[in-house]
């Protein structure tokens, strides 16, 4: 039983001091710098999606002739990598949640864009 609680506590250490868990002020931070950076696609994005982690309601207008509007939600979401980097993880949900696409923006912690990686149903037209 000692056993299991050093290992416990160990673990939960190890997990502080890897920057898991968050933190809020450094999130917003990261966040606030990738959308007012200097990525088109983010500045497109950015009335879509919080700029907190997060989800909101948002619509989306359904590519076509029809342009139908979809109503969806929009979340995002931060991960600390390392000291100086960042996931940022941009998703659109649909249709009671059937489809989505994420966009992954791998970043710096200053906001500049390295790398994006998209996946999942192709995006509708944002509505900002």
């Amino acid at each position: 039983m000692r056993r299991a609680c050093s290992v416990l506590v160990v673990a939960a250490a190890a997990l502080v001091l890897a920057g898991c868990g968050g933190d809020e002020r450094v999130d917003e931070h990261v966040l606030g710098a990738f959308f007012t950076g200097s990525s088109a696609l983010a500045h497109q994005l950015s009335p879509l999606f919080p700029h907190k982690p997060g989800s909101i309601a948002c619509r989306l207008k359904e590519a076509g002739v029809t342009a139908k509007l979809l109503q969806a939600r929009c979340a995002t979401d931060v991960s600390l990598v390392k000291h100086d980097r960042a996931v940022v993880t941009l998703t659109e949900t649909w249709e009671h949640g059937g489809f989505a696409h994420t966009w992954f923006f791998f970043i710096k912690r200053n906001g500049t864009v390295q790398s994006v990686v998209q996946e999942g149903a192709p995006a509708p037209q944002s509505i900002p």
